[in-house]
């Protein structure tokens, strides 16, 4: 259904699942509209959903959490990341529509590149066609995007578009200590204040963070206390 090359890129995160996701209130609907694409015995429709949000408001961990929650669903999905795709042909996204669902995650990659747009827009017709669902994820809202092909800027305009917002500093924090839980680390609500005050708000950057502690922490034997988060971050 696939071609070999494209195969190379289609890798999932296991962690990346809806239930670990912190949602802050302004996400809900976003988040429901996804979970509701793999629900049992869902039939296709012609709707498509593009996603989008400035910083990191967790498109990536969404699209993979909706393909791992489709195949427990007993349906197909398939996570594209546009990053990688545009080191490969454009032909790679032939085929696409003999998925149930497809995710194409930075679609901002290929907007202006007129080979990649004429792709999509046969991909996107193609999707229709067989009524296959779209998911569309990307930093800035479609009309903000420089398509070149205007009928595919057109299409881009069309679907329920939805804006994801940045968690703010609670969530931020929910989410450190439920990354902490995950790996059986009990972090202390005064250890995760601490580090949320000198951490980036970046949220990958806080996870990067944590799992820079976890490491050490895994190495030397030593809980995650405040002193450690010092000696190990040179805070």
């Amino acid at each position: 259904m696939i071609s070999d090359q494209l195969s190379l890129a289609l890798t999932l995160d296991d962690s990346a699942l809806f239930s670990n996701y912190i949602i802050a209130q302004e996400n809900e609907l976003a988040v429901a509209a996804l979970k509701s694409l793999a629900e049992p015995g869902r039939g296709r429709v012609e709707e498509f959903i593009y996603l989008w949000g400035e910083g990191s408001p967790g498109l990536t961990h969404l699209l993979q959490a909706l393909c791992h929650e489709l195949a427990d669903a007993g349906r197909t999905g398939l996570y594209l990341p546009v990053a990688e795709l545009i080191q490969l042909s454009p032909e790679v996204l032939e085929g696409v529509e003999n998925y149930a669902v497809v995710c194409l995650d930075g679609i901002d990659k290929i907007a202006g590149e007129p080979a990649w747009e004429a792709a999509l827009f046969t991909a996107f017709n193609r999707l229709r066609a067989e009524g296959s669902e779209l998911v569309i994820a990307a930093k800035k809202a479609p009309s903000a995007l420089p398509w070149g092909l205007l009928d595919l800027g057109s299409r881009m305009r069309s679907g329920l578009t939805l804006r994801l917002n940045q968690l703010g500093d609670r969530d931020k924090r929910a989410l450190l200590q439920q990354r902490a839980l995950a790996r059986g680390v009990q972090l202390d609500g005064a250890v995760a204040d601490f580090i949320m005050l000198r951490a980036p708000r970046d949220t990958p950057a806080l996870l990067a963070l944590f799992d820079r502690l976890d490491k050490a922490s895994l190495k030397t034997k030593r809980p995650i206390t405040i002193p450690f988060v010092k000696q190990i971050l040179d805070w």
